[in-house]
């Protein structure tokens, strides 16, 4: 344990003592006594699953709900950190998303994953959120302490979102401007961390706003294996700046307008000197929700956003003491536009009917500088690569009641898209000549998306439920045209004759809830994607460099990889989540997800069949406990394990198996002031999240200690 660890836990504890101290002398806290009651797990209400509101023990599909004190008792710094107490859920690394690099930043659930694409819809008040060129998602935009609760929907039922849902659902639902009211936050942490935060809302009658400013820093690690390192490996360090701001106008009580906008600015190096990348994301929404006469609801958005991405990467000496750079992305923009239209109504007495349409409009352009001569000290060549993907989806819903115990549900939706204006361009830097000058033609394909189910009560306490399903994804024009470096010396290469991939499967569940203070959920699931998009390696470049087509110049100890379609991949497991409250001011809560996966069918590639899915891991759990007392202090204690998993498709980069245990305390020190203190990996474990055929191994974020305080009025 190094000397600013020592120092930086022992003021943890001198913080501990003395907010304990301060509460034991502050008189105003004393007849605050009873904490804030939380929702229990079925009677949580969710609308990300069916598209229209209702409560968890009414949908068939498996869905997890995150609500204001959970978000409260978790040490996690960023929405994607907060979200890893789900078992199941990953990004492709496992790195926190403060610090690793936003190709490495898609969500995956149910073993889909291991890609830089996201098979998994991020969704902020319910419109997308995932980068429209690539599929990733720049978590920085929205700041933990903007969003109120998180609807996460495990599996295709919810296939009525259309593309990228193949996988599942993430809705971030942001602070109602309800009420007038401020909070300020301001903490500081080791590793050179800071974070400051103004959320406020204003309510004036018919008009409601919220503003939110959000500013981060973090000096960083080195996250590469300390055995390994060499005078190369730096710091990952991150600075980001977010504004967000919403205005809601309520015409009447049942006509309401609403308008968003969000800006993010983040930077960051990707730990050598030469690593870096900086990001800005825009994007501003309107809508309105309107009741009509008859009873209809009907719910109407537009939406455009401007994403503007610049990279530099690195080729690693296999010694550690040089790097070289291989790639320079000095513009990468991208846009989208975008909108939704949803009916829905309540019909025949027994008819919850829903319709609806949504359409966007995407295109991307890649410039970058690439094969770099050390003899010149210069790149040689420039790449330009272009594409747009129009998509437009229709669908209709039902749910149904039979009595008041039974409901069945069904969806059917059908999407289009087309990808066009596609191009490759290689040009010489130093005459401008030509070397590689690419059209690609237009594309055209459709997917139909069904959702059917069945909620069964059996008594007061049991509910049983099912569901069967197809959805689907297309593949993103970041992955049909362009190539991408990353750690290790890897370059994988686009593929422009990518097909859809589409998810068939079924799953079961039991609903357990004896009295308000114990909940449990169990859930099997089995999925099969047909044509699959993965990561197929080509080549490995060995102790010394060399080309390797279709990639070309692969750096040594470096591999070729290109994304390819396979025929057919299996996943499947069990879902467990249990929640109790033995005591006011105690909860406790635990998930487990079991689920292996496997290739099943690859004529071109028989060397993958029976192959586990790259990241995936096998076994994962997380439990908490949490004791809330506002006379006393807010103390949560969480541990979560990641099973062992692989980081190629050939299964010969093994990541161990990994837990980490976070913890945090807060005490009110006055009705408005609160003081916290958190500690993310506290046993400063050191796990792998990657791994090369070169040996290179990346490490996860070490012991990080914070502590700061939170103003409110």
């Amino acid at each position: 344990m190094t000397d600013r660890c020592v120092r930086a836990s022992a003021a943890l504890l001198i913080l501990v003592a003395g907010a304990s101290a301060l509460g034991a002398q502050s008189g105003d806290t004393a007849t605050s006594a009873r904490p804030a009651k939380r929702p229990v797990l079925l009677e949580t209400s969710t609308i990300t699953a069916t598209r229209t509101a209702r409560a968890l023990r009414e949908v068939p599909a498996s869905v997890v709900v995150l609500q204001p004190l959970d978000k409260v008792e978790s040490a996690a710094k960023s929405v994607s950190d907060f979200l890893r107490v789900i078992p199941g859920y990953s990004t492709k690394d496992y790195q926190s998303s403060t610090v690793t690099s936003p190709a490495n930043t898609a969500p995956s659930l149910r073993g889909l994953g291991g890609t830089s694409a996201s098979r998994t819809l991020v969704l902020l008040d319910g419109i997308p959120m995932n980068e429209p060129f690539a599929g990733w998602v720049y978590w920085p935009r929205v700041p933990l302490g903007l969003v109120q609760r998180v609807e996460v929907v495990r599996g295709g039922s919810a296939g009525v979102w259309g593309d990228r849902a193949m996988g599942g659902v993430i809705n971030l639902i942001t602070i109602e401007p309800r009420e007038t009211a401020m909070s300020l936050k301001a903490a500081a942490g080791n590793y050179g961390a800071m974070r400051s935060s103004v959320v406020g809302t204003v309510r004036q009658d018919r008009f409601g706003i919220l503003f939110a400013g959000d500013a981060s820093g973090l000096d960083g690690w080195p996250n590469v294996k300390e055995s390994i390192r060499g005078p190369i490996d730096k710091e990952v360090n991150s600075r980001s700046r977010v504004l967000f701001a919403k205005a809601l106008y309520d015409v009447t009580p049942l006509l309401q307008l609403h308008v968003t906008g969000n800006y993010m600015q983040d930077r960051r190096h990707n730990g050598s000197v030469l690593k870096r990348n900086r990001s800005q994301v825009a994007d501003v929404r309107s809508g309105l929700r309107w009741v009509t006469a008859d009873g209809s609801a009907i719910n109407a958005s537009v939406y455009k956003s401007h994403t503007d991405l610049a990279v530099r990467s690195s080729s690693d000496a296999l010694d550690r003491q040089s790097e070289t750079p291989n790639l320079n992305q000095f513009d990468v923009p991208s846009d989208a536009v975008g909108a939704q239209l949803q009916w829905s109504r309540t019909a025949f007495r027994r008819h919850q009917l829903a319709a609806g349409a949504d359409a966007s409009s995407v295109s991307g352009k890649v410039n970058e500088d690439l094969n770099y001569s050390r003899t010149t000290s210069a790149y040689t060549r420039r790449r330009h690569v272009a594409g747009s993907q129009h998509l437009l989806g229709v669908y209709v819903g039902d749910v149904i009641s039979l009595g008041g115990s039974t409901r069945l549900f069904g969806s059917l939706r059908r999407d289009s898209w087309r990808n066009h204006d596609a191009s490759r361009v290689i040009r010489n830097l130093s005459d401008g000549s030509s070397i590689v000058d690419s059209t690609y033609a237009p594309t055209d394909d459709s997917q139909l998306s069904y959702s059917t189910g069945i909620r069964q009560r059996m008594g007061q306490a049991f509910s049983l439920r099912g569901s069967v399903y197809q959805s689907f994804r297309a593949p993103t024009a970041n992955e049909l045209y362009k190539p991408f470096a990353g750690s290790g010396n890897v370059i994988t290469e686009a593929n422009a004759d990518l097909r859809p991939e589409t998810l068939r499967g079924v799953e079961i569940g039991v609903d357990f809830s004896a009295s308000t203070a114990f909940a449990a959920r169990l859930t099997g699931f089995w999925n099969t994607v047909y044509d699959p998009v993965q990561e197929i390696t080509i080549g490995l470049a060995g102790s010394t460099a060399r080309a390797i087509a279709p990639c070309g110049q692969i750096a040594a100890g470096g591999a070729c990889r290109q994304r390819q379609n396979l025929e057919a991949f299996y996943t499947h497991g069990i879902e467990a989540d249990v929640e109790a409250y033995p005591h006011r001011f105690w909860s406790l809560r635990g998930s487990y997800t079991w689920n292996p996966t496997e290739i099943t069918k690859a004529p071109t590639q028989p060397q993958l069949v029976g192959k586990a899915a790259r990241g995936n891991s096998r076994h994962q759990y997380s439990a908490s406990v949490a004791y809330s007392n506002p006379s006393v202090a807010n103390v949560s204690l969480t541990t979560r394990f990641v099973g062992r998993r692989f980081d190629d498709d050939l299964n010969s980069l093994e990541l161990e198996s990994f837990y980490v245990t976070d913890g945090r305390v807060a005490r009110r020190l006055t009705s408005k002031a609160t003081l916290f203190a958190s500690v993310e990996n506290m046993f400063d474990r050191e796990y792998s999240i990657s791994r090369a055929a070169s040996g290179f191994v990346r490490v996860g974020s070490p012991r990080l200690v914070e502590a700061g305080i939170q103003y409110q009025w």
